[in-house]
């Protein structure tokens, strides 16, 4: 569970959809493996490197890639034993590939004190989900295989490959096209705000509410937007968090009606241009969001 809980939070910022799970090998599998060559010669203790292994799962391929780095980083960092095999096949094989650690963090213990090792494979949904079927099949049947069969399972890598590079392609063309339009402008916004609040947004947005505010800003200004938030959070991030914290789902006095705002990426505009609250108060004025902006720059803006 410590593991876990530290993976989840290197990889949830990277991307809110990846999946982090694990398992603690069974006795019987243990002592399996121990006794493979015979009980003359069994395995060591410190020969099982995968006694607790977790999978961390991403839809993408360039998520898993960036998590792979930073994972890497994290542990040389904060002083954890890591070894990172990245398993890829010869161009002329069908061989499953991923991102493999064996990590050791000397403050998750077994019970006579020692850290104890873990395995960490990295991989994406669709190669997941043939090495689930591939152990099904393949690696824990009872029954071997023939040839043919086992070439069918070993083609599916394909299709996962085929899958991975598409999507990955497809992404980076969804993002060119958006790139000079506010709706790609919004979901860069989106992602920053996603990542300062460690919190979900949902995928509807306030009809005109980022339009509105986004004509505060001057053409240069627009397209330097991002960075322009990002020092906005780097100068009063905490000051920020706070004021959001006392209008966000659960706060002692939270009332939706006026605190909806507060959830949204559009705040982070609200912030910035609280900064100039004439500049804001003209933008705003008659629309359906005058009072409600207002109210939020008075609170965000930093004396």
């Amino acid at each position: 569970m410590a593991w876990k809980t530290s993976l989840q939070d290197l990889a949830r910022p990277i991307d809110q959809n990846v999946h982090v799970d694990g398992r603690v090998k069974k006795l019987q599998s243990i002592l399996v493996k121990a006794y493979k060559d015979g009980p003359a010669s069994p395995r060591s203790w410190d020969s099982f490197g995968d006694l607790v292994a977790l999978k961390v799962v991403f839809p993408t391929l360039a998520g898993a890639e960036i998590f792979t780095k930073e994972l890497k980083e994290a542990a040389q960092s904060n002083g954890i034993s890591c070894a990172l095999d990245p398993r890829r096949s010869a161009p002329e094989k069908l061989e499953y590939s991923s991102d493999q650690f064996d990590l050791c963090n000397p403050k998750i213990c077994d019970a006579a004190g020692n850290g104890l090792k873990v395995e960490v494979q990295v991989r994406t949904v669709a190669s997941d989900a043939w090495y689930m079927v591939d152990h099904r099949l393949r690696y824990k049947n009872a029954t071997k295989l023939p040839a043919d069969l086992q070439r069918r399972v070993l083609r599916l890598i394909v299709l996962t490959e085929l899958f991975d590079a598409e999507v990955d392609s497809l992404i980076k063309d969804v993002n060119a096209y958006e790139s000079d339009t506010p709706a790609g402008l919004f979901n860069q916004v989106k992602e920053l705000f996603t990542d300062f609040t460690r919190s979900y947004t949902a995928p509807s947005r306030p009809e005109g509410l980022f339009e509105t505010l986004l004509s505060a800003y001057n053409k240069d200004d627009q397209l330097a937007l991002v960075d322009i938030l990002r020092e906005l959070i780097t100068k009063d991030g905490v000051h920020l968090r706070q004021v959001m914290s006392e209008h966000t789902y659960g706060a002692e006095n939270y009332v939706e009606k006026y605190d909806w705002l507060y959830t949204q990426p559009e705040a982070l505009l609200v912030a910035d241009l609280a900064r100039k609250p004439r500049l804001l108060a003209s933008t705003v004025e008659n629309t359906d969001f005058e009072q409600l902006v207002n109210s939020m720059a008075d609170e965000l803006k930093v004396n």
